[in-house]
């Protein structure tokens, strides 16, 4: 891998640690397990990213495919945990959303443990592989679900917002975390070429590896801006808001 993705991955596993850890010592004061699951999946999320960024380390090349073996385990808990919280958030009396729950780390056993037992492919690089497709399903679905959960549930807090029934913030958290699920996707998305040079050069392009980062740190935007907006942002989506407001009345 090029030296730009290394960096691009740890910068991600640094903010996903310290939002899993701000949102882990939240649940425990409220004992909200949906902030406890989220926290969950931005840990194993931060840990595999680091684990991958690793292994584009020069100095762990003899180790790169363990690495990148042990960065796809530890990511696993992401994607289950991740399916869980949007279940329990936005579709908790559906039963229907229980098949969804189950079909993440179905997905994910069976894509990995294929590929392992049929290609020998631990790295999980091999797009040729039909494995690699069930197991690429298993982990970007359940971004693109909560992606799609809250665009649906952001058109909603707009309307109540301008009834005054919906605080501005908590419909552009509803817009932000939206929005990180699409850039998740479309990130997962760029890993179809990224993947596909690889199997054929062993290299990751610098200009994949330019695109995905430029998805990844967008995703890292909008956690940040969810979790950790600074008093401006704020004060500038409720000044929209009230102006908005007063131009309506």
């Amino acid at each position: 891998m090029e030296e730009n993705f290394s960096i691009g991955e740890f910068i991600a596993g640094i903010v996903y640690l310290a939002v899993a850890a701000r949102l882990f010592r939240r649940g425990l004061r409220n004992g909200e397990v949906v902030e406890r699951l989220l926290a969950g999946a931005f840990f194993f999320y931060g840990v595999s990213s680091v684990v991958y960024a690793m292994a584009t380390l020069p100095r762990y090349e003899s180790m790169s495919t363990a690495l990148d073996f042990v960065g796809r385990i530890v990511y696993c808990p992401t994607a289950v945990m991740m399916v869980m919280f949007t279940r329990r958030v936005f579709r908790k009396e559906e039963s229907w959303a229980t098949w969804l729950v189950w079909a993440s780390p179905i997905l994910l056993a069976v894509g990995i443990g294929g590929s392992v037992l049929f290609r020998g492919d631990w790295e999980g690089f091999s797009t040729s592989s039909p494995w690699f497709w069930l197991e690429w399903l298993g982990f970007t679905y359940p971004f693109a679900w909560a992606g799609t959960e809250a665009f649906v549930q952001y058109g909603q807090a707009r309307r109540r917002v301008q009834l005054g029934l919906c605080a501005p913030l908590v419909c552009n958290r509803f817009l932000l975390w939206a929005l990180f699920g699409t850039l998740q996707v479309c990130a997962f998305l760029v890993l179809f070429p990224q993947y596909a040079n690889y199997e054929t050069e062993n290299v990751f392009t610098v200009m994949w590896d330019v695109v995905y980062g430029g998805f990844l740190i967008g995703s890292i935007i909008m956690v940040w801006l969810v979790f950790f907006a600074p008093a401006f942002y704020k004060r500038w989506i409720g000044g929209r808001a009230l102006a908005a407001n007063t131009l309506k009345a």
